[in-house]
């Protein structure tokens, strides 16, 4: 009767073992699913999002008044309100892309690309001052592209590391002109600009730690109204 019994104990624990097993494996099949994402992905949704900033910047230039919030659920993003644009039209695809736009930023949320860099992050790099007033005041309208009519809004997207430095910053634009040497001059100004504010920013955080990561300012060159900084988006 006692090996009896210690057999079935044996059977009971290698059950029970089993059984854990299998669902820390299924827990962890489930996990990956739910949060892998392939740094092609990773890209694929930047680039997305830098589309999806574009049309949005296209429509609320005619909107001063523009602002925006999300209703959020359990992290996830369930509806979009946009206020101060009058046209229903341009206030529908406002909230559609919006909504796409948020979305992207929760899949990439607490990801790093292949250089370390975090596309979303638990706490945005912030700057210590008044940003539009330091980019302003160190941005100018090359007189040759003003007197061409080359405008237009310029996307600085620049890396700020976890010393708050900026040690990389690059462009991209919606600006259609046969004039490349003075829309390479609108680059250089917006890229000096922002990185005019090196060394002032507080790193973005992912848990607590400061980390690197990219963030995005839009430098808009108005010949009526020189340069301008249109709302920033997150």
């Amino acid at each position: 009767m006692r090996f009896l019994s210690e057999k079935i104990e044996f059977f009971k624990t290698v059950s029970i073992a089993f059984i854990m097993l299998l669902s820390l494996t299924l827990f962890s099949a489930k996990a990956q699913e739910t949060t892998v994402i392939t740094i092609g992905q990773m890209e694929k949704l930047q680039d997305q999002d830098m589309d999806y900033l574009k049309q949005i910047h296209k429509i609320i230039k005619d909107y001063p008044a523009f602002s925006y919030t999300y209703t959020m659920n359990d992290g996830k993003v369930e509806d979009v309100t946009v206020k101060g644009v009058e046209n229903v039209i341009d206030r529908k695809r406002l909230e559609v892309v919006l909504f796409d736009l948020k979305s992207n930023k929760n899949m990439l949320k607490n990801k790093a690309n292949r250089v370390g860099v975090f596309y979303s992050v638990d706490q945005p790099a912030e700057y210590e001052g008044d940003i539009d007033r330091t980019i302003l005041s160190n941005l100018k309208y090359p007189e040759k592209a003003k007197n061409w009519g080359v405008e237009g809004t310029i996307y600085v997207k620049f890396v700020v590391d976890e010393d708050g430095e900026i040690p990389f910053a690059t462009t991209s634009t919606n600006i259609e002109t046969s004039m490349d040497m003075y829309l390479n001059d609108l680059e250089k100004q917006a890229v000096s600009a922002v990185k005019a504010t090196s060394g002032k920013w507080e790193p973005a955080k992912v848990e607590g730690v400061d980390v690197a990561s990219l963030a995005v300012v839009p430098v808009t060159f108005d010949i009526e109204s020189n340069p301008t900084l249109p709302t920033m988006l997150y």
